[in-house]
């Protein structure tokens, strides 16, 4: 996915650090063990944060090992022993790994399409051990995907509609196989996040997207103008008020698990997530940050 739903690091506890850190590295494991090791290299924060909700209702505490990896072979690191929820997050960054890609092929033009070309193969192969269980949720992430990208092709000056088309898929995927009561909860959830997440990434690309001639809906909306800083203010409210919209959904939350998870979600939904947006939006101390800049990488 798209690597914003981060931490904000200094303000966890030394606890909750090494478990969060413990959770991306399982679930690295996890993706070589389930979808191939190269699937580990599309392993990215919002992941994390899917399997961080699905431990906190699933009511698994998973051993936490340490061991040595190909990424640090010198030192042992702490992770997550492989349990259902991680598992079931492996297959699916799998199957949104491929349809991005697909995206990308069919959208993308120039470096951005040929290297996309080039992980085809290997985003086919990860999508094909991920059907052997979890076939219907690809059926419905593609169906979701096809619908965004008709939306997107009438380049309308909405961003509501095809941020709620987004949220519909990472509804979909969280709350995919979970008992009723608790998919309810999931369910809004991922659409609050899955909404906030394409409206990021859409103030994101902006510029990219402006240069060549890419849908970008607030350039639908605003044109050559694009984003003053009234309008990135306003942007960085609506994004909070999504965040707000999701709160009784994460009160409803029963973490059955690990007590560390609850607070780990706490600190990413009400610090982690507004830091990442006003960086984005150049709110924070006055710079704005490219996604080339930030990367997604280890948390470690």
């Amino acid at each position: 996915m798209f690597g914003y739903i981060r931490t904000d690091t200094p303000e966890m506890r030394v606890r909750e650090n090494e478990y969060y850190r413990a959770v991306y590295c399982g679930l690295c494991r996890a993706q070589g063990k389930c979808t191939g090791q190269c699937s580990r290299m599309t392993l990215s924060y919002d992941i994390a944060f899917l399997a961080l909700l699905r431990l906190s209702v699933s009511g698994e505490i998973p051993e936490i090992k340490r061991g040595r990896c190909i990424a640090h072979p010198f030192r042992k690191r702490a992770y997550l022993a492989r349990c259902e929820s991680l598992d079931y997050c492996a297959n699916a960054a799998a199957i949104l790994a491929y349809g991005k890609i697909a995206d990308d092929i069919s959208d993308e033009c120039g470096g951005k399409k040929f290297k996309a070309k080039l992980l085809s193969p290997i985003a086919k192969s990860m999508r094909k051990k991920a059907l052997k269980k979890y076939s219907e949720l690809d059926e419905r992430v593609t169906v979701r995907l096809r619908e965004l990208s008709e939306i997107e092709e009438q380049r309308l000056g909405s961003v509501d509609i095809p941020a709620d088309k987004f949220g519909d898929i990472l509804a979909d995927v969280l709350s995919y196989g979970v008992e009723e009561k608790n998919a309810k909860i999931l369910k809004n959830i991922g659409k609050h996040i899955g909404r906030w997440i394409y409206i990021v990434d859409a103030v994101d690309d902006i510029d990219d997207d402006y240069k060549k001639g890419r849908f970008n809906p607030f350039i639908c909306l605003y044109g050559k103008g694009m984003l003053d800083d009234e309008k990135r203010k306003a942007i960085s409210n609506s994004l909070r008020l999504e965040l707000l919209a999701a709160e009784p959904a994460f009160d409803l939350l029963e973490y059955s698990g690990d007590g560390n998870v609850e607070s780990i979600i706490k600190n990413i939904i009400y610090r982690g997530m507004p830091n990442v947006a006003d960086e984005i939006l150049g709110l924070k101390c006055g710079t704005k940050k490219n996604k080339k800049a930030r990367g997604n990488k280890d948390n470690g």
